[in-house]
């Protein structure tokens, strides 16, 4: 379904929020994408920079099988976004970084 493709992007989003780019930057985007699409799920570049919580949240997402896939409400439910922060935690950075 398409939720479970949301759920996929939203963890490749993740790893492009951590590393400060998508995965396989570096490679023409068709390829990029085939290479997200059909090999073994990317991972954070750098390890050391994501809690067990994090990584836990990732995994649930970046699961090639859709059906075996996390679905919205157990991520819903997961301790990573147990740990965040209420939403108006985030406007004063938006306004911070806005023209940046």
């Amino acid at each position: 379904t398409a939720e479970l493709v949301d759920i996929w992007s939203l963890g490749i989003m993740v790893i492009e929020m951590i590393d400060g780019e998508p995965p396989y930057f570096n490679e023409p985007p068709l390829q990029a994408m085939r290479r997200i699409r059909d090999n073994v799920p990317p991972r954070v570049k750098d390890l050391h920079k994501v809690s067990s919580v994090l990584r836990g949240f990732l995994d649930l997402m970046l699961v090639r099988e859709p059906s075996q896939r996390g679905s919205a409400q157990e991520l819903l439910r997961h301790p990573f976004l147990k740990l965040a922060g209420p939403p108006s935690c985030i406007v004063p950075l938006m306004r911070q970084y806005r023209h940046h």
